[in-house]
């Protein structure tokens, strides 16, 4: 008896041990299957993308509670808590809704009279209907996590992956051929030593942003950032424009030179 008791826990221990997994599809409300869909596993931080007929799998994963977060360029974001018991299979259903088309208003002010480096100037330039602008409580119902969050469902951009001083993230960049400027308050980047590795501008984080513009054109840039939308000489281009408006940001006056200092985001 006693041997078979140990044969029997010898067995036992040799077994795998029990793994779970997450599998879903994702679709928008007609039905639709969504392809290359950004999904996410927090806290692990494990990310992969739909596939062609909208599915993603996660497998080998450890039981416990875990956060689903689905992203995609013109839809609402979706997150969903699952717990996840030992040698559990889940699998979700994901249906994402489109965000609000940003129509164009009725142009009823001169934006070029807008003031340049202040909130109030956001609002004016709003109301004259030229350009996109996304103001708190918009870009808290996208519950951005990266700065490319808050700009989903804009044209002419795309997400980018890069090295940020909290690690990799994802950042917006401008369709290839084309460049977009990033100002801060209305403001060129601030200058630092060179052999800073971020600028202070990459140190806010999205949680710090309570507005922004965007102009996918240089031809709809205000009178007043013409000439900060530009990348710098040698070769500088106009380029499109993302201004964002900081809480409790203190910024001091630009310089005459700074246009010099600025460095465009290339597709």
């Amino acid at each position: 008896m006693i041997g078979l008791l140990f044969l029997w826990g010898a067995a036992s221990s040799a077994l795998p041990a029990q793994t779970q997994s997450l599998t879903g599809v994702v679709r928008d409300s007609a039905g639709r299957a969504i392809v290359d869909a950004d999904v996410i596993l927090e806290p692990s931080g494990r990310r992969t993308r739909t596939s062609d007929n909208g599915r993603f799998v996660f497998e080998r994963l450890a039981s416990g509670e875990v956060r689903l977060r689905v992203r995609y360029v013109g839809f609402h974001a979706f997150e969903e808590r699952i717990y996840l018991g030992r040698g559990a299979n889940i699998r979700r259903t994901v249906v994402l809704t489109r965000l609000p088309p940003l129509l164009a208003t009725v142009r009823i002010v001169d934006q070029n009279a807008c003031a340049p480096t202040s909130l109030e100037g956001f609002e004016c330039r709003r109301l004259a209907g030229v350009g996109h602008y996304r103001d708190a409580g918009e870009i808290r119902s996208m519950s951005p996590q990266h700065w490319a969050d808050m700009l989903d469902g804009m044209p002419g951009l795309r997400r980018s992956l890069v090295l940020g001083p909290l690690g990799r993230e994802w950042r917006v960049a401008a369709q290839p051929s084309r460049c977009v400027v990033e100002l801060w308050n209305g403001q060129p980047p601030m200058k630092v030593d060179p052999t800073t590795p971020f600028p202070p501008d990459l140190l806010w984080r999205p949680e710090d942003v309570v507005a922004i513009e965007y102009y996918d054109d240089h031809k709809k840039v205000p009178a007043r950032y013409e000439m900060l939308a530009w990348t710098p000489p040698p070769g500088g281009q106009p380029c499109g424009l993302i201004i964002y408006w900081l809480r409790g940001a203190e910024r001091t006056p630009a310089r005459k030179d700074s246009t010099h200092a600025l460095s465009g985001n290339h597709g």
